[in-house]
């Protein structure tokens, strides 16, 4: 179980883990809380980019091929149920973390992120930090207002593994996925919140970015 965040700075050992290796620290995970009024504090709630509109459409193609960019986004401020979403390529791709598969001694390799892709398999799978890194854009979104779903809503992921891969299957249907519509559906069924920002018959991983109810914490163009 990893320290609550309000601890960090006050633990000078891990500041130190954090200079040597900021992506992976081992115990520098914590969990994000908001404040006392009920607000988003600032470090947890970045400038999101201005949202781009895109046709309903079924996205042009299986998500989750590997990338052609580069990011360094640093994975050490996710916290179990937050959404990874990156872009750079024809649509992008998502996933869900999972704190309990994190190992620090495997770091980038650990297979931690719940997600739907082809490869290498078809279907519900999990996924490595590296992946995620070879986007030109990399997003990492919690849901404040749902914070303490995140265990329930990895659990339903998890179920769904090795269920096939289906670009063209509707919200509505729980037994076929694409990568942005896996966190989408749990998040929908175990917390009760709709992270589609534009409402369309198809999620697109830039969607789960734009919806108001996911607040950035970690970015990298």
């Amino acid at each position: 179980m990893r320290p609550r965040r309000a601890l960090l700075a006050a633990c000078a050992c891990m500041m130190v883990l954090c200079v040597v290796n900021p992506a992976y620290a081992a115990g520098h995970h914590s969990h994000k809380k908001v404040g006392t009024d009920g607000g988003v504090p600032r470090r947890w709630d970045l400038p999101k980019p201005a949202a781009v509109p895109h046709p309903d459409v079924a996205p042009p193609g299986a998500g989750g091929l590997l990338g052609d960019g580069t990011n360094t986004i640093s994975f050490a401020a996710f916290d179990t149920g937050d959404i990874i979403v990156v872009l750079g390529t024809t649509f992008g791709h998502a996933g869900c973390w999972s704190d309990a598969l994190y190992s620090a001694a495997r770091g980038l390799s650990s297979y931690c992120i719940w997600s739907a892709n082809v490869t290498p398999v078809n279907g519900v799978q999990l996924e490595q930090p590296i992946k995620y890194r070879a986007y030109d854009r990399a997003y990492g979104l919690w849901v404040p207002s749902k914070a303490s779903y995140g265990a329930t809503v990895i659990g339903y992921c998890a179920q769904q593994k090795g269920e096939p891969y289906n670009i063209l299957s509707s919200k509505t249907d729980q037994s076929r996925w694409y990568c942005s519509k896996l966190p989408w559906v749990a998040w929908k069924l175990k917390a009760g919140v709709d992270l589609d920002a534009d409402g369309g018959y198809w999620v697109w991983p830039v969607d789960l970015v734009n919806d108001g109810q996911t607040s950035l914490f970690a970015m990298s163009n």
